[in-house]
């Protein structure tokens, strides 16, 4: 049977002028003789993280793979929930992240400190899981990142932070190089027929490039103390609603 992707959480593609949002994708895969989880996402996931592996009848302790896309602080930080499993991280994010002068601002210090208490192997090349999954080497967005090909299917980290970056082909930051991160974005396109990015919905690569999945989002603001809270609720009515970016 085929390895199966469920999304603990889809990122989102959003800016605020107050905050960054560190809203990223986090994703298990249940393969034959694997249990994979792909991204950990920030600290601030902790206990809803924790719940969703419990409703999704997942004990971290069962987890045979941490998948890191890369080392960012919206990215890695709860890989420490599976105590057992290989993490697998790119040297080139480690050897970054240990510089004193090449870590960039995104990686905390801590992380890789954090990191070498676990199962941590580092790659330095591709490798194949199993037939049909693989880690590909996706640098640009920092020199290190990854991703993990599940047949036709990518969970590309930030490599494609979302849909918007594989129509206009403009990558949102690229510590690791933005010639590096543009060819990184081609060669993530031209292997995959869905891709499952790192701050978006999953998308058809296509063309046209189009979501396979709704939305939903609430956000709730405290804007008074003694009085009634403000939510804001998005959505789209349907599936493709504003699934097509234009001029695709």
């Amino acid at each position: 049977m085929s390895a199966e992707i469920e999304l603990l959480f889809t990122g989102l593609a959003a800016r605020a002028d107050k905050f960054l949002f560190g809203t990223s994708t986090v994703a298990v895969v249940r393969a034959a003789r694997e249990l994979i989880i792909f991204d950990t996402g920030p600290y601030a996931y902790r206990p809803i993280l924790q719940g969703r592996l419990r409703r999704a009848g997942i004990d971290p302790s069962e987890v045979t793979k941490v998948v890191l896309s890369h080392l960012h602080w919206d990215n890695a930080a709860n890989a420490d929930l599976f105590g057992t499993a290989e993490v697998l991280v790119h040297r080139r994010e480690l050897e970054a992240a240990d510089s004193p002068t090449a870590r960039d601002w995104a990686v905390p210090e801590y992380t890789v400190r954090a990191l070498r208490r676990l199962r941590l192997h580092p790659v330095s090349a591709e490798i194949q899981l199993t037939p049909d999954m693989r880690i590909v080497e996706l640098p640009g967005h920092t020199s290190g990142s990854i991703g993990l090909l599940v047949g036709r299917r990518l969970l590309s980290g930030d490599a494609v932070g979302s849909a918007r970056e594989a129509v206009t082909r403009q990558v949102a930051a690229c510590a690791g190089g933005e010639q590096d991160a543009l060819a990184s974005l081609d060669k993530a396109l031209a292997m995959s027929e869905i891709i499952y990015p790192g701050h978006d919905r999953p998308f058809r690569v296509g063309p046209p490039i189009e979501y396979i999945s709704d939305y939903e989002l609430k956000i709730r603001l405290f804007i008074d103390p003694s009085g009634q809270d403000e939510e804001l609720h998005f959505g789209a009515a349907a599936a493709k609603s504003f699934a097509t970016w234009p001029g695709n």
